[in-house]
């Protein structure tokens, strides 16, 4: 897979995983859905808070800040959302929801019946087209090779297929997986004529199909297909062509956030970055108004003039205006600027460079590069000097900070993010 195709977005993530990676003495626990194929163990936020500590500054919040201009000015690219080239749907194709006519989303599934991940993740998928009518599904093979029975369930469905019970077979499949997957393969084989049976299909046919291999190059096809695609593993999932990001964690709450970015992508992701306006000698200032009080920022275009210049596009266009505080820890940084509230919100391009920013106090902003930026609370947050932009001071609202509802992405527990209701430039 080509990692790069999610990296950008998802970099709303960095501050999340440097969190983990110093050690707060809780257990990290994926929220995903896993997946079948062996991948580096995933960096995630603990789902405990930790104890509240006090903030505590390196140096005093009120004196101006000393700033390091950058050796070279930062750049920014396009990055549109990355689609990928999936096969049009035919009528080759198992098909269920919306109509091609009336579908805002179509789904193409790329699964195996012995994928412990796609039997946990399938019943939230048959709740999550119940509740969004307007969702096309298609489903397709992706035999993985160390699953020993992942064929010939899939032809077993195939062969279902024919005698118009696809989608029974599949619910029964993945229902009974603890039964037939720990079988021997002759075992298997002849439970999966049972399921026939149970199913009322023409047993004779059925075993027919399976014996002649009828089904055997459509699987290998569409497994050839999912490699082409460069997909990570399965099950994977692409909403209009673009893959579902590992990221947002496969739950009903990761499908219904990432199916409404696409459907207001138009409104979240511009064409082109902004053109370079800003000079190390401008001065701006920014009101952050949050759900617990106003923050006044000293913008500082001399340390970073090119993001400090996306944030200024960004504000004027209302692209912050509802964004949560998704992750606030104590003495470390609060996170906003997604308007998708997912995590993994970007304004369509990033930006790169100017990351000699020094973070030694409370009250400082650093932009990453998708477009978020967050807002240093103290001393641990010295561990991301030279890696962030800084683009800002807080002058005037310090104590807001205090009072952010702190927030840990994944924690069920955690309290309802505040959010950051508007942000407005004053030249």
């Amino acid at each position: 897979m080509n990692e790069s195709r999610w990296m950008l977005p998802t970099l709303g993530l960095v501050i999340i995983m440097l969190v983990s990676a110093c050690g707060s003495g809780t257990d990290a626990t994926p929220t995903a859905v896993p997946t079948d194929v062996p991948a580096p163990e995933p960096t995630v936020a603990p789902t405990e808070a930790p104890e509240a500590q006090p903030t505590v500054a390196l140096a005093d919040p009120s004196e101006p800040v000393s700033v390091t201009p950058p050796e070279e000015l930062g750049s920014c690219e396009a990055a549109p959302l990355p689609e990928l080239p999936v096969r049009p749907v035919d009528d080759t194709d198992w098909v269920k929801g919306a109509s091609a006519e009336d579908a805002e989303i179509t789904i193409v599934e790329y699964s195996d019946f012995q994928c412990p991940g796609c039997g946990g993740i399938y019943p939230i998928v048959q709740a999550f087209l119940k509740e969004n009518p307007n969702v096309r599904l298609v489903y397709r093979h992706f035999p993985l090779d160390f699953h020993q029975h992942s064929r010939i369930t899939a032809e077993a469905a195939e062969a279902a297929g024919a005698q118009g019970k696809f989608w029974e077979m599949h619910n029964l499949l993945f229902d009974q997986a603890p039964e037939w997957s720990v079988l021997s393969e002759v075992e298997t084989r002849s439970l999966m004529s049972v399921y026939a049976e149970k199913l009322d299909l023409d047993v004779e046919a059925f075993d027919a199909a399976l014996d002649d291999g009828t089904y055997k190059e459509k699987i290998q096809a569409q497994y050839e297909e999912s490699l082409a695609l460069g997909l990570p593993g399965t099950p994977s999932f692409l909403f209009n062509n673009v893959l579902f990001p590992s990221d947002m964690g496969l739950s009903a709450q990761g499908m219904q956030s990432f199916m409404g970015i696409l459907q207001n992508k138009d409104e979240i992701f511009f064409d082109a970055p902004p053109e370079l306006t800003v000079t190390a000698d401008d001065t701006y200032e920014a009101l952050l108004r949050t759900s617990k009080g106003d923050l006044r920022v000293n913008l500082l275009p001399e340390s970073a003039p090119t993001m400090v210049n996306s944030f200024l596009f960004l504000a004027n266009e209302q692209w912050y205006d509802g964004s949560e505080f998704f992750f606030v820890r104590d003495n470390f940084v609060a996170v906003t600027g997604d308007p998708t509230n997912s995590t993994i919100g970007y304004p369509g391009y990033y930006c790169s460079g100017e990351e000699q920013g020094t973070f030694d106090r409370a009250g400082l902003v650093g932009m990453l590069s998708n477009g978020q930026f967050f807002i240093t609370l103290g001393s641990d947050a010295l561990q991301l000097d030279g890696q962030f932009a800084l683009i800002g001071q807080v002058v005037e609202g310090l104590a807001v900070l205090d009072e952010l509802n702190r927030v840990v992405v994944g924690d069920p527990a955690a309290p309802v993010p505040d959010v950051l209701e508007s942000v407005e430039i004053v030249d």
